[in-house]
């Protein structure tokens, strides 16, 4: 356990130190603040090579509560105040409220020659005007009449000698005011490079967290794993987070309810990631998790719902305190998610220590993000807390994977004991039936001796002289048609019993040559009855693999059938026909036909419709029983006064030209 534990905690010391590292790298390469242009109080001045994008963040003049248009310069205004954006979240310092208006200013000195550049202005809140040398180049929203619109602005000027920079804004509606993200300089070009670079990371977070949270959709909504269901929420709701991108470059008018469902999707991620840290680190137990952490996550979720439509619109004066407390969430639930992490990684299967890592990693990546809000804003990239977001997001898609890799592991397991477990079973059930097989034709011969011996007797005793009074002679007559009756029946059985014993022997079978003989030892006997009996045969050789023995027992079942029902001079055809993949044996009669209502009862067992009432009705329950040994079907079709057509088809093995076609 020393071992699992020490192993766990440099685990998560190397990740830490990875991160850090990786934060430090980021905040040398892709941040903001360390490529701002040089400069002093109320100007910057321009970059050597303009095709690399650099940022205003210093120097700005600022004059809160002021909205001052060009003109208003002409006579030398003094600024109120120099200012760096970001510097203020709001303009409560110096008009007491975060609601109001400002004006910024500043020069762009360029000491080359004239260059086309753009400006970047990414979301002015909440409202705004933008001019460059005394020209309005654009707005976002409107001042006057106020109206907001979150988006980000993209204005194309000539930079000279001396360029002035000048942005109006108004805010009654967010928490944040005015200018508080550095806006961007450059080529158009270049900026239009950092803008995709941009769209092309929040792509990356956002449509793979969505379809991995969509693909996973039902099994971690139908789940009994509180573990799942978690990772699953984590995935949606960081999607969620991470569009707004996308939003503000197209601009949204909704201020509240954008800014509302961004706080309440993060908070819920980071919710989710301190349920996913208890449950992996064992800490889900106890009392400070159930009772402090969790229902802080919730409380914090439910008051990012409520304050920014119910009570920042009422009571503005809270805004400062609703900050406070999402920084102090913040940094405390990063501070926990790491001790989760720690505590948790001296056990655990391997993935679960990966996913406690990610989860020590988001607190990581949430505390960098809180401490340097100011001085650390993501260029091309996405903010620290978000990347660690991602971490928990490819966490789940990992454990989605291995999930799924068990299952298909399993069951290619249980279809493996499955099929053998049949094959078991198979075996067995043919071993009984083989002995039950085996018993019948058994006890049927032994039956048949003695019945035989029964039959003679009576024979005997009626022919040998003896005399016998009429009452004892009917006797006889009855005892001998009775023998004659159960003889009959066990002949039947002994048809079965053989036919059941005969299943695997079958053997390729020529159906023409086949035809041809059961034609000619069956046509005397049919045509005795002053029946005409025909037989047609196709061109081709049709072979089939089936037993020879049921296929005549079958086929003198359908023609001795068809000969009880038709007349004298009536004509009964045998006919053997290509079908498709099947070769089609008919029996066509012109006899009086089936009544419609009888056609579907045909080949039930013990169905009969003989005018005499003679017969057992297993006939066509033989030949139906005939058919499916080899694979085929039978099915009869007929008009009543018309005659009866019944066909055998069976699967064709193959099939080849012969000569000449037999013609009778």
């Amino acid at each position: 356990m020393r071992k699992q534990t020490v192993r766990g905690l440099l685990l998560l010391a190397a990740m830490l130190l990875i991160g850090s590292a990786a934060y430090l790298a980021l905040y040398e390469l892709d941040n903001k603040y360390t490529a701002a242009l040089p400069g002093g109080y109320g100007y910057n001045l321009l970059q050597s090579d303009p095709r690399q994008v650099a940022f205003l963040v210093d120097g700005w003049e600022y004059y809160p509560g002021q909205l001052l248009a060009p003109e208003d310069f002409a006579a030398g205004t003094t600024a109120a105040a120099y200012t760096y954006v970001g510097e203020y979240s709001n303009f409560s310092q110096h008009l007491g409220s975060p609601y109001g208006t400002a004006t910024y200013r500043l020069r762009l000195v360029n000491q080359g020659q004239p260059v086309a550049l753009a400006l970047y202005l990414p979301e002015l809140l909440c409202a705004g005007r933008v001019y460059i040398d005394g020209v309005l180049l654009g707005k976002q929203g409107y001042l006057e009449p106020y109206m907001p619109l979150v988006m980000d602005g993209v204005y194309a000027f000539t930079a000279g000698e001396d360029t002035e920079i000048l942005i109006q804004c108004a805010n009654y509606t967010h928490y944040y005011s005015g200018m508080y993200y550095p806006p961007a300089i450059g080529t158009p070009t270049a900026v239009a490079r950092m803008i995709t670079a941009r769209l092309m990371v929040y792509g990356l977070l956002c449509f793979s967290a969505l379809a991995v949270a969509l693909y996973h959709l039902a099994q971690w909504l139908m789940s009994q794993d509180r573990l799942m269901r978690w990772m699953g929420l984590l995935s949606l709701a960081f999607a969620l987070w991470v569009c707004y991108p996308f939003l503000r470059s197209l601009g949204v008018p909704s201020v509240r309810l954008l800014y509302g469902v961004e706080d309440i999707s993060s908070n819920i991620v980071l919710l989710c990631a301190i349920q996913l840290a208890g449950e992996l680190s064992g800490a889900s137990v106890r009392w400070y998790h159930r009772r402090v952490a969790v229902p802080a996550g919730v409380g914090l979720c439910v008051f990012a719902a409520i304050f920014p439509f119910f009570i920042l619109p009422c009571a503005p004066a809270f805004i400062n305190c609703y900050g406070l407390i999402l920084f102090l969430w913040n940094l405390l639930a990063a501070l926990y998610l790491l001790l989760l992490a720690g505590y948790g990684l001296k056990a655990g299967q391997p993935l679960e220590r990966c996913l406690l890592c990610a989860a020590g990693f988001y607190g990581l990546s949430l505390s960098v993000s809180v401490l340097m809000s100011e001085r650390l804003e993501p260029i091309r990239g996405a903010w620290a807390d978000e990347y660690g977001g991602f971490a928990l997001v490819i966490g789940f898609s990992a454990m989605m994977v291995q999930r799924g890799m068990r299952l298909a592991q399993e069951n290619r397991r249980l279809t493996l004991h499955l099929q053998e477990e049949v094959d078991q079973k198979t075996r067995g059930i043919e071993r009984l039936l083989k002995e039950r097989r085996d018993l019948l034709a058994s006890l049927l011969h032994d039956l048949k001796n003695p019945l035989a011996a029964l039959k003679n007797y009576a024979e005997l005793m009626r022919s040998g002289g003896v005399a016998l009074d009429r009452e004892t002679a009917s006797y006889l007559d009855a005892l001998s048609e009775r023998v004659e009756t159960v003889g009959e029946r066990l002949d039947l059985l002994q048809d079965f019993s053989r036919g059941e014993r005969g299943l695997t022997a079958q053997k390729q079978l020529c159906l023409n040559h086949f035809l041809q003989a059961f034609y000619q030892a069956n046509r005397p006997d049919m045509e005795l009855s002053g029946i005409h009996f025909h037989l047609r045969l196709p061109r081709e050789l049709l072979i089939i693999r089936g037993n020879e023995d049921r296929l005549q027992a079958a086929l003198e079942n359908l023609c001795y059938n068809a000969l009880s029902f038709t007349p004298p001079d009536g004509v009964i055809t045998l006919e053997l026909t290509l079908d498709s993949s099947f070769a089609a044996i008919s029996v066509r009669d012109s006899g009086r036909g089936i009544p419609p209502e009888d056609l579907p009862h045909l080949f039930e067992q013990g169905f009969t419709r003989r005018p005499d009432n003679s017969g057992e009705g297993l006939g066509l329950f033989i030949v139906r029983t005939v058919a499916l040994e080899h694979g085929g079907t039978v099915e009869a079709a007929s008009q009543p006064g018309a005659g009866s057509l019944f066909t055998l088809r069976l699967p064709l093995l193959a099939k080849a030209p012969p000569p000449k076609a037999y013609v009778p």
